[in-house]
């Protein structure tokens, strides 16, 4: 009787994600059926259509509903959590073969809102000031406290100027870090590849001074001290965007 059970259920849940290809299970009429589907999609254009503002004006309401439509039909059955479902999304219409005539662009769009909200909801927590962190600290000699919340990222399109009156024609590679800030607004700076490859030293533990002798010796730089010799500026403009939270306390 259970797995009769289990039988019924998969198969009307099936049903609901295809109802023009998977078969109507018995003892459910087309119009309970329909109104079980209409239900189920409403409730995902719920979680989607907030999170994809953007992406969704790009495509129009037509194309964008149809494209939920494929994603509830082929995205697997996973827990349905808000957060699972954006990150499944965005995954959909970058791989899904249903969303290869789609702009090439509007999967990095996609990525990017995508990318925005999951910084926005981290359970991520900020060290504090003078608790975990010395925001006044020399960051060539103190080792550097990175916000946890941020993310460095590089797409193949201008993501952070594309809208609905800017649709690019060409590629161009696009450096960004999102962050989340101390009163938790999420922040998007422009970045580049000499920037990333610093930041990403900063997470090894490294001070401000061995960051930028290793960059150097990355760089070939044939004057290295020239190079050092930028650093307080450069890590006084990362810690005002909120990249660099400030020193490690005691350190």
């Amino acid at each position: 009787m259970l797995n009769d059970f289990r039988e019924f259920q998969f198969t009307l849940a099936r049903h609901l994600r295809d109802p023009h290809t998977a078969p109507l299970p018995s003892g459910v009429s087309s119009e309970q059926a329909a109104a079980y589907e209409r239900a189920m999609f409403k409730n995902l254009c719920d979680v989607l259509n907030p999170a994809f503002p953007l992406t969704r004006a790009l495509l129009g309401d037509w194309a964008w509903r149809a494209t939920v439509r494929y994603f509830l039909r082929d995205a697997p059955a996973q827990t349905p959590w808000p957060r699972i479902v954006l990150r499944e999304f965005a995954r959909y219409l970058r791989e899904s073969p249903v969303t290869r005539d789609l702009p090439a662009w509007l999967n990095d769009v996609s990525h990017f809102e995508w990318l925005k909200g999951a910084v926005a909801t981290s359970a991520l927590v900020l060290p504090q000031a003078g608790v975990d962190v010395d925001v006044t600290a020399d960051l060539m000699t103190h080792v550097v406290v990175m916000n946890p919340t941020y993310v460095e990222v590089s797409y193949e399109w201008p993501v952070d100027i594309i809208d609905l009156e800017h649709r690019p024609d060409e590629m161009q590679t696009t450096y960004v870090s999102v962050l989340r800030d101390v009163d938790g607004a999420v922040q998007v700076v422009p970045s580049n590849v000499f920037r990333a490859q610093l930041l990403a030293l900063f997470n090894e533990g490294m001070t401000g001074s061995q960051a930028f002798k290793a960059m150097a010796v990355w760089l070939q730089h044939p004057n290295p001290e020239d190079l050092l010799s930028y650093g307080p500026d450069l890590l006084a403009q990362y810690q005002r965007e909120g990249v660099i939270l400030g020193g490690k306390m005691g350190a």
